[in-house]
């Protein structure tokens, strides 16, 4: 049964929580989201241009299992990081590669929404909070990190940590 009135605006500002940038509190490090299959014939959008013409073509996605993609590529930070180290990137060169992955899964998140007036309320937070409204720019996370006496390597790989971190909160109020 579609939800409707009150508890439809309920769930897309659950949305909008869901999708954001790194939490402030109550984050945890994302492993897979779920050891359930995706559903057979769901499309897993690949970027901002795929899910908007998935959705042009009739593709949809709940809430849940929109965070549940979310999760699964912030959850794929992790790994790719690790193999940066063995490579021998720097910091700064992991940092940025963290910042872009996370910065991609959040539009495509995005993309896949189904309520626009959510999208708008999610991009109207992230406007105020970070004076961008697709989250936080890199020089932002730079910037919040020196505001915390982090400067150089340490704050490079405190980006690095917090793009694999989101709010323990949300995903449990999606049984993530």
């Amino acid at each position: 049964m579609p939800m409707r009135g009150p508890t439809r605006r309920l769930s897309w500002w659950l949305l909008a929580l869901l999708v954001t940038a790194p939490a402030t509190s109550a984050c945890e490090r994302v492993t897979p989201a779920v050891d359930e299959p995706w559903p057979a014939g769901l499309a897993r959008p690949n970027s901002v241009d795929e899910a908007a013409e998935l959705r042009t073509s009739g593709a949809s996605w709940t809430d849940r299992q929109v965070r549940r993609f979310y999760l699964d590529r912030v959850a794929q930070i992790g790994p790719a990081d690790a193999a940066a180290v063995t490579r021998g990137d720097s910091p700064e060169v992991r940092a940025r590669a963290a910042y872009q992955s996370r910065h991609d899964a959040r539009m495509i998140a995005r993309a896949m929404m189904q309520d626009p007036a959510a999208l708008e309320a999610l991009r109207t937070r992230d406007l105020g909070k970070y004076g961008d409204p697709d989250g936080p720019t890199f020089a932002w996370l730079i910037d919040r990190a020196a505001q915390k006496g982090l400067t150089g390597d340490a704050a490079y790989e405190s980006i690095v940590t917090s793009a694999q971190q989101t709010d323990a909160a949300t995903n449990a109020s999606l049984g993530l």
